[in-house]
């Protein structure tokens, strides 16, 4: 089952995403928008042994992103 979790930093809309890989790892995947922009995708980020790992992972990762860009 596919994990999901939408937040939103500094006018930007993070989606973070993962789902069960093979061997009981999950993917942390992502993708920021922002009106006006087409939206940036980052798949496997990295992997992890918990989706609550990768989602953390993944936004954390889109803030610094973000932070880096504005």
């Amino acid at each position: 089952m596919k994990a999901v979790v939408a937040t939103t930093h500094r006018g930007y809309q993070l989606t973070a995403s993962t789902c069960p890989m093979h061997g009981g790892l999950h993917a942390a995947d992502l993708v920021i928008e922002k009106p006006g922009r087409s939206p940036e995708s980052f798949s496997a980020l990295d992997y992890f042994f918990d989706d609550r790992q990768a989602l953390k992972y993944a936004t954390h990762w889109a803030r610094i992103w973000v932070d880096m860009k504005t």
